[in-house]
This record gives C-alpha cells, sequence and structure tokens, in this order.
C-alpha cells in the first residue's frame, strides 16, 4: 500500500505554492496541464511511489496554490518549480510535463539543464513550434473546435471514446479542473502561444528524454509530437493505443508501463 502523501506549500514571491511528496526514492516531478492540478495524477502516483519519491504540485491559481501577485502562467511556473526544488532540497530530478506542463518542464531543461536527470513529455507541444508543428495542428483545428461547441462532447482534455465509455471518470475531471483560483482558458493559450522554446536550445537537450501521446490526441496530435521528439537529440517517442490527450488519466496502465520503463533505464 502506499504511504499518504505528504502536503506542503513553498512560499515563493509572495504566493503559496502547494506541493504533496509520496513515496521514497528518485525524485520524479510531475507537472499538471490545464485541465489539471496535483490531483489529477490520482491513478499514477500510487504506481510509481513504490520506486520513487514522487512530487505533485500546482501552478499558481490552480489546485490549492495562490494567484494574488497577478503574475502567473507557464513562464512564471518555471522559477516557481526551480523554487520548489530548492525548497524540497531536490538534486537532479526525473521530471513530467503534461499539456501546459510540458511548456515548464521544458522551460526548466533550457533554462536549468543541470536540475535535471530525465525528461517525459507527455501530450505536449512543450513550445516547440515548426512549420511542420504547425501543419498537423491545422489538419486537427476542425476536429477541436468542434469538440470544444460540443457541451456533451465531454472535456476536451480527454479523448472522445473516453468519455462515452467512462462518464463518471470524465465527470470527476471535470470537477478536478474546476478547483482553485485558475486563470482564463483563453489567456493562457495565449500564454503557450507566445512561449517558445528557442530550437537551438531544444538540440541541446543533453538529458534522456521521452515524449509520450494519445493515438487520439486531438489537441497535440501525434503527428506534431513525433516532429518535436526529432528536434531532440536521442529522444525516444511512444504512442498510446485508445488514448486521447489524457493518457495518465484515461489508460494509467500502458502509460506507466512506457513511462516506469523509461524511468527505471535513466535514475540513478
Amino acid at each position: 500500500m502506499t504511504r499518504s502523501p505528504a502536503p506542503g506549500w513553498a512560499d515563493v514571491d509572495g504566493e503559496r505554492i502547494y506541493f504533496e511528496s509520496t513515496g521514497e526514492g528518485p525524485p520524479v516531478v510531475l507537472c499538471h496541464g490545464l485541465g489539471g492540478n496535483h490531483a489529477a495524477w490520482w491513478r499514477v502516483v500510487p504506481g510509481l511511489a513504490g520506486a520513487h519519491q514522487v512530487v505533485t504540485w500546482d501552478q499558481r491559481g490552480f489546485g490549492n496554490s495562490t494567484r494574488r501577485s497577478g503574475r502567473y502562467g507557464p513562464e512564471v511556473a518555471v522559477g516557481d518549480l526551480a523554487a520548489l526544488l530548492d525548497h524540497l532540497d531536490l538534486g537532479p530530478v526525473q521530471l513530467v510535463g503534461q499539456s501546459m506542463g510540458g511548456w515548464v518542464a521544458m522551460g526548466l531543461a533550457v533554462g536549468h539543464p543541470g536540475r535535471l536527470r530525465a525528461l517525459v513529455l507527455t501530450d505536449t507541444l512543450a513550445g516547440v513550434f515548426t512549420d511542420e508543428v504547425y501543419a498537423a495542428l491545422r489538419r486537427t483545428a476542425p476536429d477541436v473546435a468542434a469538440r470544444v461547441a460540443d457541451a456533451d462532447g465531454g472535456h476536451p482534455a480527454l479523448g472522445r471514446r473516453f468519455c462515452a465509455e467512462h462518464p463518471d471518470l470524465a465527470y470527476l475531471y471535470r470537477q478536478i479542473s474546476s478547483m482553485g483560483d485558475k486563470p482564463d482558458d483563453t489567456e493562457v493559450f495565449a500564454m503557450l502561444g507566445a512561449m517558445r522554446a528557442p530550437l537551438d536550445a531544444v538540440a541541446a537537450i543533453e538529458v534522456p528524454t521521452l515524449l509520450v501521446v494519445g493515438e487520439e490526441d486531438e489537441l497535440c496530435p501525434p503527428e506534431a509530437m513525433r516532429h518535436v521528439a526529432g528536434r531532440i537529440p536521442g529522444a525516444s517517442f511512444e504512442v498510446v493505443a485508445g488514448a486521447g490527450h489524457s493518457p495518465y488519466f484515461e489508460c494509467p496502465e500502458p502509460w506507466l508501463a512506457v513511462v516506469g520503463a523509461f524511468l527505471a533505464r535513466t535514475g540513478p
């Protein structure tokens, strides 16, 4: 049985950044997406905590973290993450970024490379924009727009099939997503579009890197993520069959099999 998580707060620039630490071993830090917070990882933390110290945390305005200063978003979150690692006195970590959290993980990877032992980018473009990525996004844009407009289509961050087959879990995802003093989604999307990872810095990443994507992800389609993987030297690329934008939530077992094996290979 996994030990209960130990909660805490890190005081950063007038904000209180909430985190939870579960298990013991090499540290793995999970960075949530726009639809999530620390609680969204509930289906994979127990599977990781048997061999790792798993740290989940909330970006400003998400979950239990405050958003009082007027400064928030993925660029600010990079500094918050570095401060959190200092607060926890963690050396190089294995870092996982999902969707919006991938921008934060990439920001730490290119801005503070010594803080990483390994990098996992799951269902995220992580600020890597190229002509090939834009072309892939244009192909799925009509499906994404239709999904957002369909009030009965389930959360856009979850696969269509998952929402139809598991309406209870899709409802739970929406409840988790509603927590906190969240910024406006449109505003955050604009921040993500403006926060670009320099391609030369991406090409200089030296830590082992894994990119994972759901087969049916319309927000970050596999074709786009394959191009992102091609920009990172030696990066591995895996597709989780039958999953949408959140395979860690939709089908945790195959996601854990891929990510867990990578973490085992790249740990200390």
